[in-house]
């Protein structure tokens, strides 16, 4: 087999050569593409139970956290509106990132608090404005109401006619205030003639006293006299108890026209009532359509535009009632994100199985963020991807470190122990042997790993060896061979 190798390489030299070029440039390509991983698959079989497990458990609940601590002196310099600001910054960049599951903090329980709030607020604004749409009806049907109570065309009509019947009465009264003065002036005067008709009697009956023969006559005057007395009497009495009559009258004259008086101010009481009564009418429909104009904004409002949208805040005032409860105390929310009294978390949990280099794009946008906000002396990154990250970079900079002191250390010793022609060419092969393997495993998609990294010293080390042993033999045979010296 290797004589018919060694024939064809040495038939054809340069398709050799062209064909090793090629396929050397061909690992370049591959070198590029590999990986150096440091997930959970490169330490355990992926066809496990507790592989399949762990992965079903970060589908669900996400995996281990990226770690920001925000540093301050004290609550009160931990919870404010510039750490709040901070963090929804960082958040708002985090946002783009498809890979993460989900993140906790402040912040987010803050935009929580303040979405219910919205949403409050919203539903407050839908009732207001069915409140105002129930209000502007009900105050257009009062207007309606109190506009037919407010016509006092019947009232007056009835007053008027009232006030025309007791005008009549009035007139009575007067008319009775003069009867009864007549009346009396009436009795009177015949009360005064029938005491004159008395005394002339009285004198018939002293002239007739005189003759015996009339004493029948005498005392028929006699009593016909006393009869007349008593009428007379009588009627002095009646005119003298009458003689209030009139006063009567008058009194009740008065006290109809105060009546009319009365009447006539309710008449103009009523009138202006009617008129004020219209005018509230016509005052509560425009504001009825005014609450109505408002009820159908305030709709428009709530169904059109989110005016209403969650915001940070920006006064400590309102994110101090967020906060801290009635007594002054973190609420039971916001206490899981303290560490002690200087260190507050920002948790940013990712999706299952992300890979390294979408992880290391995270780290580096937190830190970006970090230090172009000048929180880098009062913040800490850490968690297992950060871990993962640093362990990484480390191990990448301890193997170049590491090739580039075995490159400098094998030139020292074959330049000084290896005295041949071309004494650098195990040095040249080894690279080759190198870039060959590590460009398969590219192309193979076989990530380097804390495992397979250690093969790359034994690789070096046996490919070193197997070199300049292999030139030395190759550099003896050209001399003529062991056995020809």
């Amino acid at each position: 087999m290797f004589k018919n190798i060694t024939k064809l390489v040495t038939k054809h030299p340069m398709k050799v050569i062209f064909i090793g070029i090629a396929v050397f440039l061909g690992l370049l390509v591959g070198v590029t593409q590999v990986e150096l991983n440091t997930g959970n698959d490169t330490l355990i079989q992926t066809d496990t139970i507790e592989y399949i497990d762990n992965y079903e458990y970060q589908e669900e609940f996400g995996s281990d956290p990226i770690i920001v601590l925000y540093k301050g002196d004290g609550l009160d310099n931990l919870f404010t509106v510039e750490n709040m600001e901070y963090m929804d910054e960082l958040e708002s960049e985090l946002s783009y990132y498809d890979e993460i599951f989900t993140i906790n903090s402040p912040v987010s329980l803050v935009k929580e608090f303040a979405g219910m709030q919205a949403d409050q607020y919203e539903e407050a604004l839908l009732e207001l404005s069915t409140g105002l749409e129930e209000v502007s009806v009900n105050l257009q049907s009062m207007s309606e109401l109190l506009a037919s109570n407010g016509d006092s065309g019947d009232i007056e009509t009835t007053l008027t006619a009232l006030t025309e019947a007791i005008d009549g009465m009035i007139l009575g009264q007067e008319n009775l205030g003069i009867g009864v003065s007549e009346l009396i002036t009436s009795y009177a005067t015949f009360s005064t003639n029938l005491f004159a008709v008395s005394d002339s009697i009285t004198a018939v009956i002293n002239d007739l006293n005189s003759d015996p023969l009339l004493s029948d006559e005498v005392d028929a005057l006699t009593t016909a006299n006393n009869i007349i007395i008593d009428m007379a009497t009588q009627m002095n009495g009646i005119s003298t108890n009458s003689a209030g009559l009139p006063v009567i009258a008058d009194n009740t004259v008065i006290g109809l026209e105060n009546i009319i008086l009365g009447l006539t101010g309710m008449i103009e009481d009523q009138t202006l009532m009617a008129t004020q009564i219209t005018m509230f009418a016509d005052n509560l429909s425009a504001i009825a359509v005014n609450l109505n104009v408002m009820s159908t904004n305030l709709g428009m409002v709530y169904n059109n535009f989110n005016v209403l949208e969650p915001s940070m805040p920006t006064e400590q005032s309102t994110l101090d009632l967020m906060i801290y409860d009635e007594l002054g105390e973190v609420r039971s929310m916001f206490s899981s994100f303290i560490i002690d009294d200087e260190y507050m978390m920002f948790l940013v949990i990712l999706e299952g199985e992300v890979s390294d280099e979408t992880k290391g794009d995270i780290i580096d946008t937190i830190l970006v963020s970090i230090e172009d906000q000048g929180l880098t002396d009062s913040t800490l990154v850490s968690g297992k991807p950060v871990l993962d990250m640093s362990i990484k970079d480390a191990m990448m900079e301890s193997m170049q470190m590491m090739m580039a002191l075995s490159a400098g250390i094998m030139i020292a010793v074959l330049l000084i122990v290896f005295r041949v022609k071309w004494s650098l060419l195990p040095l040249g092969i080894i690279l080759i042997a190198v870039i060959a393997t590590i460009g398969i495993m590219g192309w193979l998609n076989i990530g380097l790993t804390l495992v397979s990294m250690a093969v790359f010293p034994v690789l070096i080390g046996l490919g070193i060896d197997y070199a300049i042993q292999f030139q030395s033999r190759y550099t003896e045979e050209l001399a003529g061979g062991i056995g020809n010296e």
